[in-house]
């Protein structure tokens, strides 16, 4: 079938074009609802990536949910697990795939140890070497299949909700990874509780999707109160339009001083015991090292590496084992799994997160890949 895409050639060079879509017999062809893009999509149109560059022209895009247009004919035999399902066999009920069925997919194929997942030498990458979801259709080859990769929808999911399932995962993915020392034992070994600390003080810098994201999953895992870090009142007030028992804290203007001492008020001199860094601003992940607790053991999730601008940053903290810092990118696909789950039982909501307006093939995607907007979340939905 003939698919219009918006195809990455280069830095600022995506252009639209049309691609011949052959479903083989141990594949899978979906129909793109609509699509997310991804911050590390926007990162790899102003600057490429090592990883995505050697195998243009690549369709990127690997927030999706689509639909099941065709199934090969030996898709029923593809029982032997790689990757996630390393060493399983897959069962008849998840290979039965069945034309209109609704799914989103793990984009990264990773190799597994004791149900971690590895970060070098995938199996393969959605939207790095293989096409991905800026496209009326894309096909899912086996490895995704074979790897439990290709993840059922349930009725009742809105596109937003569908699409923001990967990355609330790699949000849930980082908070189970926190380390939180909860005593020692005998020999004095600390002893770990992982996830946001339950009665806790949670901060999250940043005021887009990904950030809100965060702020509902510690508000689930049960932190006391929630701080959501904006520059302008106009994030302010949407701050309250999420959640109203999300409290903004405006830091325009703001000496990271100043903005500590804000804190400190609200939290009765404790600081904070978690604190997300959702933005890649060099000096979010400054302040994040600031506002971390002293009076406990805080951990920080940040986003682009540990740490970029910390010459003149209080590293006391780190220093006496108080905090943790962590990074963010990637979920496994239990973590996918567990947000549907999640979602389906009314658990989690995520929808309100993304831009309002409508993008599609038919606009520039220059554009698209450069715009703002309300600062959240662009979606590119298809149209015939």
């Amino acid at each position: 079938m003939k698919s219009k895409a918006f195809v990455y050639y280069a830095p600022y060079d995506v252009r639209l074009e049309k691609k011949e879509i052959k479903c083989g017999s141990n594949d899978v062809v979906i129909k793109i609802k609509a699509c997310g893009r991804c911050g590390t999509d926007q990162v790899i149109f102003k600057k490429g990536h090592p990883k995505v560059d050697p195998h243009a022209p690549i369709v990127l895009g690997h927030e999706i949910v689509g639909e099941i247009v065709e199934v090969g004919s030996n898709v029923r035999n593809l029982h032997e697990g790689i990757g996630y399902k390393e060493g399983e066999r897959l069962t008849n009920e998840y290979l039965a795939f069945k034309i209109g069925e609704k799914v989103t997919v793990q984009s990264r194929i990773a190799r597994y140890c004791n149900h971690l997942m590895l970060i070098q030498d995938p199996i393969t990458i959605l939207s790095f070497y293989i096409d991905g979801g800026y496209s009326q259709y894309m096909k899912i080859p086996e490895p995704l299949i074979r790897s439990s990769s290709v993840l059922r929808i349930p009725e009742g999911f809105s596109e937003e909700a569908a699409i923001l399932v990967e990355p609330a995962a790699c949000a849930l993915e980082s908070i189970f990874s926190t380390p939180h020392p909860v005593g020692v034992d005998q020999e004095g070994r600390h002893v770990f509780r992982s996830g946001i600390l339950p009665g806790g003080y949670t901060g999250v810098i940043g005021s887009g999707t990904v950030s809100f994201i965060y702020a509902r999953l510690a508000k689930l895992e049960g932190a006391k109160r929630v701080f959501v870090f904006v520059r302008s009142s106009e994030k302010e007030e949407l701050v309250k339009k999420v959640d109203k028992e999300f409290i903004a804290v405006n830091i325009s203007g703001k000496t990271h001083s100043e903005i500590v001492e804000d804190v400190s008020r609200l939290t009765d001199g404790h600081l904070l015991d978690d604190v997300v860094a959702a933005c890649s601003d060099p000096d979010a992940q400054k302040l994040m090292l600031e506002l971390y607790s002293p009076e406990g053991y805080a951990v920080g999730a940040c986003f682009g590496g540990t740490h970029e601008k910390v010459s003149d940053a209080n590293m006391d903290n780190h220093h006496y084992r108080i905090a943790k810092t962590i990074g963010t990118s990637g979920c496994s696909t239990r973590s996918m799994e567990t947000i549907i789950s999640w979602l389906g039982s009314s658990k989690l909501a995520l929808d309100g997160l993304c831009s309002k307006r409508i993008w599609t093939l038919d606009d520039s995607p220059t554009e698209f890949f450069t715009a703002k907007e309300d600062g959240l979340k662009p979606i590119l939905r298809m149209e015939e």
